[in-house]
């Protein structure tokens, strides 16, 4: 008796020690992103706010269970906020329907997918994207050996626009199966990210539409600008939503931007250039990891007439993302 009493006093105190550290690492993480100012590294953990909503939530229960009363309201006011963080972009199911869209013919269907430039899955991506269904096709991280590999869906999609002709390391294609009346792929203002854009007259009614895809770096990597620090990723997208402005009012914007929709960067992109991705939750990255703890790091953007209808996650194709489909329509004027 008296060694299952230390046993139990033993799992106890274990249990309290793991809810004080737990709830410690929390405080930081939801928290640290308020010395972005003073260190832009800081904000690398907002996008895990999911992550912390869960973790929160786990552990307020263990502190209500163990009647850790602090504990406890620290912890739930933790969840609180980081649900207030995501509630934008929480599921569509749950924040009521979008928009009024237009009729079924004037509705696409988009898919956003980094093929991995160290990914070998090729006969795996082109069944996946030749059975997509999908109208444009935006694709980052393609290789010549990529390019290559997936020149047989253009019996498909005839239409495409890709720089790797003029430089191997421009990654980003756009697939179409409708001809493009205005294109451009390369760098923005000879640095970057690298984008390809097309336009094309949307089928139904054709309205100018202008399909655009895109790669912003990792948001761990700094960059001096002299009058102050911030990281590469926001040098790059404060570049992309110059170069967006000239794209005209009905824009998709898709690929890869290694950031929660969430993050500060991409707030200030959705506020500079008027595309919006709320009301759609799709974790896409790692694709190994089970939707828990999957980032969604890859969008697909929509503004003027353009709205997006759907969004999620799709299949596993052997990249280390997950492509990211969606179906767009024209909202009633």
């Amino acid at each position: 008796m008296t060694g299952n009493k230390r046993r139990r006093g033993a799992f106890l105190r274990g249990l309290h020690a793991g809810l004080g550290l737990g709830g410690i690492i929390l405080v930081i993480v939801t928290f640290l992103p308020l010395l972005h100012p003073y260190w832009p590294l800081a904000g690398l953990t907002e996008h895990f706010a999911l992550q912390v909503l869960m973790a929160a939530t786990v552990l307020s229960l263990l502190a209500l269970a163990l009647k850790r009363w602090r504990w406890f309201g620290l912890l739930l006011g933790i969840a609180c906020i980081e649900l207030w963080t995501i509630h934008p972009y929480w599921p569509s199911f749950l924040t009521g329907p979008r928009s009024a869209l237009a009729g079924e013919g004037a509705q696409m269907k988009i898919v956003s997918l980094n093929v991995w430039h160290k990914g070998q899955s090729y006969a795996a991506v082109r069944d996946y994207l030749s059975r997509s269904g999908a109208d444009m096709i935006g694709l980052v991280e393609v290789t010549p050996r990529w390019k290559a590999e997936l020149a047989p869906l253009r019996a498909l999609y005839p239409y495409s626009i890709d720089c790797q002709d003029r430089n191997p390391r421009c990654e980003e294609m756009l697939l179409s199966k409708y001809p493009f009346v205005k294109s451009f792929s390369g760098h923005i203002n000879k640095t970057l990210p690298v984008i390809a854009w097309g336009q094309i007259a949307a089928p139904g009614n054709g309205t100018p539409l202008t399909f655009a895809v895109t790669h912003l770096s990792w948001p761990v990597v700094r960059t001096d600008l002299g009058d102050g620090e911030e990281t590469v990723q926001a040098e790059q997208a404060r570049n992309l939503a110059h170069a967006l402005q000239k794209l005209g009012p009905n824009l998709v914007l898709m690929g890869d931007f290694n950031g929660a929709p969430w993050s500060r960067v991409q707030q200030d992109l959705r506020q500079a250039t008027g595309l919006d991705n709320q009301g759609f939750l799709a974790p896409s990255w790692p694709a190994w990891g089970p939707a828990p703890v999957r980032l969604p790091i890859d969008h697909i953007m929509a503004r003027g007439q353009t709205r997006l209808a759907t969004l999620h996650p799709g299949p596993d194709v052997g990249s280390d993302h997950l492509p990211v489909e969606a179906i767009i329509g024209f909202a009633q004027p």
